[in-house]
């Protein structure tokens, strides 16, 4: 979410149920279990893995992927698309395990589902922030190539807001992301895709800087790079660089998207990178959208607008059998 602190009152009864669930123990390692989850949403599967983090410390880790009407858990012929997203900052101020539950709960993204599988998105998906010109946008996308669906992977965020420039917990926490939850991530899930091309990673605020120091840092792993409001101020000279040894690795370029808002306080250095980032031909998109910096926003343009671009972007990866 935003730098705001976020009030947990109303989601801790949800918390509860989904605390109690049973854990199953992997047999692949020790550090790692799958969690089948016991609370149902009509439009999307929730799951758990438990890993080891960045940290050393056991966290939990939230993998939503769509509910299929034919029962399937994923679509005939390929694997779902992967995309990390990481939440802000007022959530990296809970305990790990709520922390990580807070673009399903918080943000909405069981909602932002369930408007994008009905083909057609409202105002009122939005939280009414969208102009009527990229509603109308939208919805034509949608009847020309209906929503297919992403797998969002949300780990717990820290708040490594002080963490210097090229510090050492920003760094990684970039490799844990790109290693072992990926890796973990693939074991434990057949359906959801191995590739790079078929990878992403997108945050909001905090998580929004995150994104961009870890996809650019780790241009093998992730083939798109999102950020959402990103606090990225006093970095954008350090992220152009990044993204510009991103473009020239070897695997080939990123789709790298930035949104901000119009009253965004991370408009004008999100812009500012949007600038360099041209300036060194470094292709992009940019898109400005109306809307504050806080919950509202996440519910409506930063849920939807994720699950969009990255099911848009990221490649669609084949597989055997039906």
């Amino acid at each position: 979410m935003s730098l705001r602190g976020g009030g947990f009152a109303g989601v801790l009864g949800i918390v509860a149920i989904v605390m109690a669930a049973t854990f199953v123990m992997s047999s692949t390692t020790a550090t790692r279990r799958h969690v089948q989850a016991q609370e149902r949403r009509d439009w999307v599967h929730q799951r758990f893995l438990d890993i080891e983090g960045y940290d050393g410390v056991a966290q939990r880790v939230v993998v939503t992927y769509p509910r299929r009407s034919d029962g399937r858990s994923r679509p005939p012929g390929e694997r779902y698309p992967v995309v990390i997203a990481l939440h802000g900052r007022g959530e990296a101020r809970l305990a790990p395990n709520r922390g990580a539950l807070a673009w399903y709960l918080q943000y909405k993204l069981p909602e932002a589902f369930g408007a994008l599988g009905r083909r057609r998105l409202t105002s009122a998906d939005y939280h009414g922030l969208v102009n009527r010109g990229h509603l109308e946008m939208v919805n034509a996308q949608l009847r020309a190539e209906p929503f297919r669906g992403v797998a969002v992977v949300t780990p717990y965020t820290p708040d490594l807001m002080g963490d210097p420039q090229a510090g050492p917990r920003v760094a990684a926490f970039g490799d844990w992301l790109a290693g072992p939850l990926l890796s973990a991530l693939r074991d434990e899930f057949p359906n959801l895709a191995r590739g790079r091309d078929a990878t992403g990673i997108d945050g909001v605020s905090l998580g929004g800087m995150l994104s961009l120091e870890a996809g650019f840092a780790h241009p093998e792993a992730f083939g798109a790079v999102g950020a959402i409001q990103p606090a990225i101020r006093g970095r954008e000279s350090r992220l152009v660089a990044a993204a510009t040894r991103a473009r020239d690795h070897n695997q080939g370029p990123q789709q790298v998207r930035l949104l901000t808002s119009e009253a965004d306080p991370f408009r004008e250095p999100t812009e500012s990178l949007s600038t360099a980032l041209r300036a060194v031909h470094l292709s992009h998109r940019l898109l400005v959208v109306p809307g504050p910096h806080d919950y509202q926003f996440n519910q409506g343009p930063g849920a939807i607008e994720l699950l969009r671009y990255f099911d848009e972007v990221l490649a669609r990866e084949p597989v055997g059998g039906r």
